[in-house]
């Protein structure tokens, strides 16, 4: 294949993955429209309404509680998209891989939107889900390059991890954020273990540009929870910005496993 061809085959899998991610949005805003206002009273209450839900006022007249967070929400079926249209098995990250990748990209979209549009436990659960489900996938994917691991091993210690970390929130649910940087921590200690002890063919500008947008979203991510820079009926939240920068870094990262070459043993 020509250097023309591959450009023209890469732009055609984005535009793909774009439509697809736009259609899965204007579906899942189509359904939250169509439910009426009152639809979330009598489920059980997100465990951020005690001290209020970041800084995007909610409003009770719309099934849609916060509009900017669930629509910014979205950003992540792009990345889920990408990796389940766009990954080749001639790849170290092989299509299984980018198959959990994707879902787990997508939960985070979808389970992120329906959080914030409800503000239920519910919503919250899904939401925190597929942030584990990715993080777990990157700690297990370390391990299986490291330690040489069978697929099937990785995704039954990756099954494992996530649903110990599932139940963990159900029983102790103020401890879901703490977990989730640990667990991200963890994850890329064992990457960077990796990458110095086997020295691979792969794009590390990508994880390290991956790493410094996550940064920047989590500080405004502090800003905004903490109320420090708060426009609470403004349609541009901080909340919002931390949403498509964390996006922004999934689409990184999956262009960073997918970059790796598979070497000959």
């Amino acid at each position: 294949m020509t250097a023309r061809a591959r450009v023209y085959s890469n732009m055609m899998k984005v535009a793909l993955s774009l439509l697809i991610a736009l259609l899965i949005s204007a579906v899942t805003l189509g359904v939250l429209m169509s439910l009426p206002a009152s639809v979330w009273t009598d489920w059980r209450p997100a465990t951020c309404l005690q001290r209020g839900c970041f800084c995007e006022a909610p409003n009770p007249h719309s099934p849609i509680r916060q509009t900017a967070n669930t629509v910014s929400s979205l950003g992540y079926l792009f990345s889920g998209t990408l990796a389940i249209t766009s990954s080749k098995n001639a790849r170290r990250f092989s299509r299984g891989h980018a198959a959990i990748f994707g879902v787990s990209s997508l939960l985070i979209g979808v389970g992120s939107a329906f959080y914030h549009a409800s503000l239920t436990f519910s919503g919250q659960f899904f939401d925190v889900l597929g942030m584990f489900m990715l993080a777990t996938l990157m700690l297990v994917y370390a391990f299986e390059r490291i330690w040489d691991l069978r697929f099937a091993a990785t995704v039954g210690l990756y099954l494992a991890i996530v649903l110990f970390l599932s139940l963990l929130q159900i029983s102790l649910p103020d401890t879901r954020r703490f977990v989730f940087a640990l667990a991200l921590i963890i994850a890329l200690f064992f990457e960077a273990r990796y990458l110095k002890q086997q020295t691979p063919i792969i794009d590390v500008n990508k994880l390290r540009l991956g790493i410094i947008l996550l940064a920047v979203a989590y500080l405004i991510w502090i800003l905004d929870n903490a109320r420090i820079v708060c426009f609470e009926t403004s349609p541009i939240q901080g909340h919002a910005l931390w949403h498509l920068l964390g996006a922004a870094s999934v689409c990184l990262l999956y262009q960073y496993y997918s970059s790796e070459i598979k070497q000959r043993a």
